[in-house]
């Protein structure tokens, strides 16, 4: 089971997602834990890799098991520095608000359509 770390950076109660890969559909950003890693500092290496920017708060939001995609996922809120620089692994980023997920008018990955999303809208941040 591959374990992961991903951010949900909010701004204007929309969502940051990125896509890369020739992927057709978003994620929110994030990856990989190694091994002897803590999910907060794969989270710091990942957001830097990937934004180029630097992690100034995160907190533990929601996790869970995707049997579907064999991942385990840690989310959490998480507050950025700098600005917001896509690396050649990134080839778009999107706001995703509420309304957007509602419409489904980007196609996003299964458990952040089927688990973070709708806990995020319950709870009131997008």
């Amino acid at each position: 089971m591959r374990h992961t770390a991903r951010a949900i950076i909010i701004l204007d109660r929309k969502m940051l997602l990125v896509t890369g890969h020739g992927a057709d559909f978003y994620w929110s950003p994030g990856g990989g834990i190694k091994k002897d890693e803590t999910a907060i500092a794969a989270l710091r290496r990942e957001l830097f890799e990937e934004l180029n920017v630097k992690v100034k708060s995160a907190k533990p939001y929601l996790s869970y098991i995707v049997k579907e995609t064999d991942q385990e996922v840690e989310n959490f809120i998480v507050e950025i520095k700098g600005d917001i620089e896509p690396n050649k692994e990134i080839t778009k980023i999107a706001w995703l608000s509420k309304e957007n997920f509602i419409n489904k008018d980007i196609k996003i990955s299964f458990g952040l359509a089927t688990k973070l999303m709708p806990s995020l809208i319950k709870d009131g941040l997008i």
